[in-house]
C-alpha cells in the first residue's frame, strides 16, 4: 500500500471516528471537499511540476482538524497542523516533506493577509482548494449552513464576498 493509500485510510477514520466536537459540517466536507481538493492537487501538480504525492497528501489534511473540533476554536489551525504532521509521520513521510507539506502548503493555503504557499506544491493546494470552492456545490452548502444557523443577509454577503475575492484573486 502506498503512502497516499495509507494516509487517505488515516483521514477516512478520522472524520468516520464522528468526534462529538467536529464541525457542524465535517461530515459534507468529508464526502464533498476534502478528496476532491486532494483529486484537483494531484491534476494540477501533473500540469505545473509539483510533487503529486505531496500535493495530494496536503489536499488531504486541509483543515483536518474540522474532524475534531469547530473552526471557531482558537486552535483549530494549530490543531490541523499537529494532526497533519502525525499523520504524515505515521505513514513514512520525511521531515522535510512533512515540513513543505505542513509549513508552507497547509499553513499558507488559505491566502489570508498575503500569507501565500512559497512552494509548488503549495501553490497547487491554495488552486485545488479554490477550484474545488467554485467547481462544486461549496458555497451553496455553505449559504444553507448560514440560513439553518439564521444568519443575516449582510453576514452571509460578507463572507461570500470575502471568500471568493480569496479564491479568485489569491489561490488561483
Amino acid at each position: 500500500m502506498t503512502r497516499l493509500e495509507q494516509l487517505k485510510n488515516k483521514v477516512d477514520e478520522l472524520y468516520q471516528a464522528r468526534n462529538e466536537e467536529r464541525a457542524d459540517w465535517a461530515d459534507w466536507l468529508y464526502e464533498n471537499h476534502v478528496f476532491v481538493v486532494a483529486g484537483y492537487a494531484g491534476e494540477l501538480a501533473d500540469r505545473f511540476g509539483a510533487s503529486k504525492e505531496l500535493a495530494m497528501a496536503a489536499g488531504m489534511l486541509h483543515d483536518v482538524a474540522d474532524a475534531v473540533m469547530k473552526r471557531e476554536n482558537a486552535e483549530h489551525e494549530e490543531k490541523s497542523l499537529g494532526i497533519a504532521r502525525q499523520l504524515l509521520r505515521e505513514v513514512g513521510f520525511s521531515d522535510e516533506e512533512i515540513r513543505v507539506v505542513v509549513d508552507d502548503a497547509i499553513r499558507f493555503h488559505s491566502c489570508h493577509n498575503g500569507n501565500v504557499p512559497q512552494m509548488p506544491d503549495g501553490k497547487v493546494l491554495a488552486t485545488a482548494d479554490a477550484l474545488a470552492h467554485l467547481k462544486r456545490d461549496f458555497y451553496d452548502h455553505a449559504i444553507e449552513t448560514f440560513r439553518a444557523d439564521k444568519a443575516s443577509v449582510e453576514d452571509m454577503k460578507k463572507w461570500v464576498f470575502s471568500k471568493l475575492e480569496r479564491d479568485f484573486n489569491a489561490k488561483i
